[in-house]
C-alpha cells in the first residue's frame, strides 16, 4: 500500500513538472506560425488598454482579438511581441514589404482572430506615414515572444 501511494505521488509530481514544457512547446510553435489578415488603427485617447497601461498614439502597440486574449484579467497575450509585415492593399499604401515589431497592449472585441488593430504610430510606420490606405491593409504577422 505504501508503495502504491509513493508511485501515485511520483506520477502526480511528474505530471506537474511536465505542464510547463507543454506551455513552452505551445509558445514555441505559435512563434513559427504566420497569420494573414488585416490591420486597422484605433485611437487610445489617453485611456489604458485592456492590459492596463496608457500608451502614446506614437507607440508601436496592437490590440488583438478576444479569441487570443480570452476574457480574464490580465488578458493572456499582454506584452507579447508581434512582427507585422505590410502585404499591400488599400490606397496610398506606400509601405508594402515594411516590417515592424509591436507590443500587445489591448483587446479588440470586434476583430477576428487574424485582424490586428494598431496604434497610429504602428499603422503609419507600416504604410509609409499614411493613416488612409483607406484605414486598412493586408498583413502577415506572427508572435515573437
Amino acid at each position: 500500500m505504501l508503495l502504491n501511494s509513493f508511485l501515485l505521488s511520483l506520477a502526480l509530481a511528474a505530471r506537474g513538472l511536465a505542464a510547463p514544457v507543454a506551455d513552452e512547446a505551445e509558445n514555441t510553435l505559435m512563434k513559427r506560425v504566420d497569420h494573414y489578415g488585416v490591420a486597422t488603427f484605433y485611437e487610445q485617447n489617453g485611456n489604458p488598454g485592456s492590459c492596463g497601461h496608457v500608451h502614446q498614439e506614437s507607440d508601436y502597440i496592437a490590440a488583438i482579438s478576444t479569441s487570443w486574449q480570452g476574457t480574464g484579467y490580465p488578458p493572456k497575450y499582454c506584452d507579447r511581441k508581434i512582427s507585422i509585415t505590410n502585404q499591400g492593399g488599400g490606397q496610398n499604401n506606400n509601405g508594402v514589404g515594411k516590417t515592424i515589431t509591436v507590443t500587445v497592449a489591448d483587446t479588440c472585441p470586434g476583430c477576428d482572430s487574424n485582424h490586428l488593430d494598431l496604434s497610429h504610430g504602428a499603422f503609419q510606420a507600416l504604410t509609409g506615414g499614411n493613416l488612409d490606405p483607406p484605414g486598412q491593409f493586408n498583413i502577415k504577422w506572427n508572435f515573437l515572444a
